[in-house]
C-alpha cells in the first residue's frame, strides 16, 4: 500500500522539524525492525515519517496497553490500524509478540522501543545521559524471522506528557534528530533454542548501538 496522503501532506510538514541522518542504512524492502531510544510521545512519529516519505514503508509500532487504549478512545480500532499501533497485551512473551511476528513474516516493518517505556526523571534520575535497561523483545522477533534490526538514535526535546511532546516538537528552536544506524543482522533460529545468554548479549549489542547513535550511555 502506498501512503500518498501522508507523503503529500503530514510527512513533509512534520519532517521540517526533524533532521534525518543515515537513511541509506534502512533496507529497501522488509522485513526488518527499527529500534530506538524512547523519551517522548512523538518518538514513533519521528521515526515513522522518514520511512513513509523516503522508503514508502509503513512501520507498525509496538505500544503499551495504556497508550493503545488512550488512542482507541479518540478514534477506535480503525484509527489505531491506520496509525500502525500494535498493543503489547499480557505477560506471556510469545503471545504478546505474535501480532508483530506476523507483520514481519508478511514482509512488513516493526518499530519498537527496547527500553519498554519512556525514559523520564521519575524512573531514571539520569535520563538525559543514560538509557534504561533494554528488553529482549526486538531480538526475539529478529531471531524468529531472521531479519535485521536497524538501530535508531533520537535526539529530541523531552515529551513526558502528550501536550509537552507536541509543544516541544513544534518549537522552532528545538528540532529533533533521528539517526538510522547500520543494520544488525540476525540468523533465523527456532524460538525453542533461545537462551537467556543469547537474548541478553544480543540485546546489549543493540542497546549499545542505540546509545552511540543517541549520544547516551548504556550501563547494563
Amino acid at each position: 500500500m502506498h501512503y500518498t496522503f501522508l507523503r503529500k501532506t503530514i510527512a513533509p510538514v512534520a519532517l521540517r522539524r526533524v533532521t534525518v541522518e543515515g537513511l541509506e542504512n534502512v533496507p529497501l524492502h522488509g522485513p526488518y525492525l527499527v529500534a530506538g531510544n524512547h523519551q517522548s510521545y512523538t518518538d514513533a512519529v519521528q521515526v515513522a515519517l522518514p520511512l513513509v516519505m523516503h522508503r514508502d514503508h509503513k512501520a507498525w509500532f509496538l505500544t503499551t496497553e495504556h497508550v493503545w487504549r488512550m488512542f482507541s478512545r479518540f478514534g477506535g480500532r480503525r484509527v489505531l490500524t491506520w496509525l500502525g499501533m500494535i498493543p503489547v497485551l499480557g505477560s506471556n512473551k510469545a503471545e504478546a509478540l505474535a501480532p508483530a511476528l506476523q507483520v514481519l513474516r508478511d514482509g512488513g516493518v516493526i518499530g519498537i522501543f527496547p527500553e519498554g517505556r519512556r525514559n523520564k526523571p521519575s524512573i531514571n534520575p539520569d535520563w538525559e545521559r543514560v538509557l534504561l535497561k533494554g528488553k529482549t523483545g526486538a531480538v526475539r522477533l529478529a531471531l524468529s524471522v531472521g531479519c535485521p534490526i536497524v538501530p535508531v538514535g533520537i535526539v529530541a526535546p523531552k515529551g513526558f506528557t502528550a501536550l509537552q511532546a507536541i509543544v516541544n516538537f513544534l518549537r522552532h528552536d528545538q528540532p529533533a534528530i533521528v539517526r538510522f544506524g547500520k543494520p544488525l543482522m540476525f540468523e533465523k533460529s527456532d524460538p525453542s533454542t533461545f537462551t537467556h545468554e543469547t537474548l541478553t548479549s544480543e540485546t546489549v549489542r543493540l542497546m549499545r548501538a542505540i546509545a552511540e547513535l543517541s549520544g547516551k550511555e548504556y550501563r547494563y
